[in-house]
């Protein structure tokens, strides 16, 4: 079946990186959320994409448009057509294939996709607090989980990423960053923007924070990229 062509919505930011005529789009809510991951990922590599931010008023008549109903998707397009791919997991471990950062033997591979999916289950519950259009007035269930999910969470990250540097490694799956060091990064981030003090005392989870900061590429993005989405205004 062939897929169908997203056309720009009125009153949606288009953001063009680093190419007047990309050959990547990547279709998103005008946050960071789900896709800041995949936004990391490329700012490094420095791969020229449209980051095509999608006002909320607009989404009813998207939602009818992309696959499976649902954000973010990137659509990649060249001589041979068109790809069109939802699912921001799918996105960021093809980006990682294409642009070798999926781990640089089988052992990375492993230990990329192990930190991968343990970040995606402290993301999931991550978002039924922060990404709940309510989570400002529930100040529970923000202490809740910053107090029962947060340091179990951070307890294994911390874990898989010091057993990685016991080996030499800078990252978790190895010398060299993986899509993995990017998806931990955007969540630990986000953490640290709604309660900074989350990560004192741990030393190595600060360390790969600032480590992943310096990188060259990535610093010159989070110099411009969008607002926290946790600005309160």
């Amino acid at each position: 079946m062939p897929s169908r062509r997203l056309t720009p919505l009125p009153g949606s930011a288009l953001l063009v990186v680093m190419s007047q005529e990309p050959e990547r789009e990547l279709v998103y809510f005008d946050i960071r959320g789900r896709a800041e991951a995949i936004r990391l990922l490329l700012a490094y590599v420095r791969a020229p994409y449209v980051d095509r931010g999608v006002p909320r008023a607009d989404w009813p008549t998207l939602k009818q448009t992309v696959p499976l109903g649902q954000v973010p998707v990137l659509i990649e397009r060249s001589a041979e057509g068109e790809r069109v791919i939802p699912q921001s997991a799918a996105i960021l471990r093809h980006l990682a294939r294409v642009f070798g950062l999926d781990g640089a033997n089988e052992d990375e591979r492993v230990r990329a996709d192990v930190v991968a999916e343990t970040t995606h289950d402290l993301r999931a519950a991550w978002a039924r607090v922060a990404y709940n259009p309510g989570w400002l007035k529930d100040q529970a269930a923000t202490d809740a989980h910053f107090r029962d999910v947060f340091p179990r969470f951070r307890a294994i990250l911390e874990g898989l990423l010091e057993s990685s540097e016991e080996k030499g490694a800078l990252y978790f799956a190895g010398p060299s960053p993986t899509y993995a060091d990017f998806l931990v990064f955007a969540v630990l981030e986000s953490h640290c923007e709604v309660v900074p003090s989350c990560l004192d005392g741990h030393g190595s989870l600060q360390r790969f924070l600032d480590d992943v900061r310096a990188l060259p590429a990535i610093a010159d993005y989070l110099a411009r990229r969008r607002p926290s989405d946790f600005e309160r205004g």
